[in-house]
């Protein structure tokens, strides 16, 4: 389940992105990702991996009459630091962490729930005293992403188009989401995609008794206090 080093780059990763303009520069560079946010970023759409992010990003981007540069898939506090240095619309992304933390140890084995719960708290703390974003639960993406998108508009004075959860819609976007996925090619494609599947749900009821088990009693306990501060606020 874990690698020590892998585990290790993930923290310390965390950590930087309390230095936001630094962390995007070297990550990006060492990645060759370009979605980092930066001046020029017309929406942040970003949280914790397993939020929604796939979904709410392509579902977003599916609707819009022109091409936006859209800041995701960071998965860092990085992006709404600097969304606020900037005022550029965001969208921060979360879930219930139980859910969360056993989607992303299904989706990388690599990880250690202790890792987990460390990254999803250094991620989501400092940003529950923030008000330079809107916030997409979840449930409430897969459900009514539309809704959010309104709140943006909103929020922002901005006049994107609004996503509707119609049959072609969301089929198109499922197909976007798993033509795009990294994974779409490894053999256990089918147990680690971003849409859920069978095979998965076994090893979904394994991994969540393991993060309820006491050792983990107090990370858990924290991130679901700072989730609960997020959504309600």
């Amino acid at each position: 389940m874990s690698n020590t080093f892998f585990n290790w780059k993930f923290l310390a990763a965390h950590k930087a992105s309390n230095y936001p303009v630094i962390y995007s520069a070297v990550s990006s560079r060492l990645t060759g990702k370009t979605w980092y946010a930066n001046k020029h970023t017309d929406i942040i759409i970003d949280g914790f991996p397993r939020s929604a992010n796939t979904y709410a990003t392509f579902a977003f981007d599916s609707v819009q009459n022109k091409n936006l540069n859209i800041a995701h898939h960071i998965h860092k506090k990085s992006q709404f630091l600097i969304g606020a240095k900037y005022n550029i619309p965001a969208i921060l992304l979360i879930r219930n962490p139980a859910d969360c933390i056993v989607s992303t140890l299904i989706r990388q084995p690599k990880y250690n729930p202790e890792s987990l719960f460390a990254g999803y708290f250094l991620m989501y703390d400092s940003l529950q005293k923030m008000d330079s974003f809107v916030v997409g639960e979840f449930t409430e993406v897969l459900k009514d992403f539309g809704s959010i998108i309104k709140k943006v508009n909103s929020k922002y004075g901005t006049r994107f188009s609004i996503y509707e959860k119609s049959d072609e819609n969301e089929k198109r976007v499922k197909n976007i989401v798993q033509n795009q996925d990294e994974l779409k090619n490894a053999s256990d494609y089918e147990q680690r995609v971003a849409y859920p599947t069978d095979k998965r749900k076994e090893e979904k009821r394994r991994l969540k008794e393991i993060i309820q088990l006491p050792k983990y009693s107090k990370q858990l306990g924290k991130c679901i206090h700072v989730f609960e501060k997020i959504v309600s606020a």
